[in-house]
C-alpha cells in the first residue's frame, strides 16, 4: 500500500461514522463494486483533526478544523477543511503555526495548502506572515505565499504579491 492509499484508507476509516448528504444507491448483488473502489458520497465531518507522520513516526503536519467537507468516488477521496488551525513541523518539531479559512493536504506530495486570510507565526523566529494563500512543500522546506503577502521580522516589514520563504520564516526570496 503506498502513502496515498494509506491516507485514503485513513480518511475512509475516519469518515466511517459520517452520514452521507445523499443516501447511496442500493447495491444489487450482481453489481458489487471492486474492492479498490469507494462508494460515491458527499460528507461533512465536524471538528476533524488530520495529521501526517514521516517514516520514523514524527509529525510532518497537523490540521484541526471546524469542519471537513468532502466527497469520494471511484478510487479517490478529496476534501476541504474549513476554519483551520495548522502546525507545520521540521524533524518532528513544530516550526510554524497558522490559521486560515480553508486548507487541504496532499499526503503523497507532503504538501499543505491554505487560503483565505492566512495568518502564520514562526515558533522558531517569532516572525509573522500574512497572505491570501500559502503552499507549504515539506520536502523543500518552503512556503510559497501569494496575494497581499506581508512578512514581519520585528520592525522590518516586507510586502509583495508573491514570496518564497523557508518554513521557519527566517529567509525569504522573490516569488518563483
Amino acid at each position: 500500500m503506498n502513502a496515498g492509499q494509506g491516507f485514503l484508507l485513513a480518511m475512509v476509516i475516519m469518515l466511517g461514522g459520517c452520514q452521507p448528504v445523499a443516501p447511496p444507491a442500493p447495491n444489487r448483488a450482481d453489481q458489487q463494486p471492486s474492492e479498490a473502489e469507494l462508494p460515491s458520497a458527499r460528507y461533512q465531518v465536524a471538528q476533524p483533526t488530520l495529521e501526517q507522520q514521516d517514516e520514523q513516526g514524527r509529525p510532518i503536519w497537523k490540521l484541526t478544523a471546524k469542519a471537513l467537507q468532502g466527497q469520494s468516488g471511484g478510487k479517490q477521496a478529496e476534501g476541504m477543511l474549513i476554519d483551520v488551525r495548522g502546525w507545520l513541523y521540521r524533524h518532528g518539531k513544530p516550526v510554524l503555526q497558522f490559521t486560515a479559512r480553508y486548507a487541504r493536504a496532499h499526503s503523497e506530495r507532503k504538501e499543505v495548502e491554505a487560503w483565505g486570510s492566512v495568518q502564520a507565526i514562526s515558533r522558531v523566529s517569532a516572525a509573522r506572515l500574512q497572505a491570501d494563500r500559502i503552499l507549504w512543500k515539506a520536502r523543500e522546506d518552503q512556503i510559497i505565499a501569494s496575494g497581499r503577502v506581508v512578512v514581519q521580522w520585528g520592525e522590518l516589514v516586507m510586502r509583495d504579491n508573491r514570496l518564497t520563504l523557508d518554513t521557519a520564516l527566517q529567509k525569504a526570496w522573490g516569488g518563483e
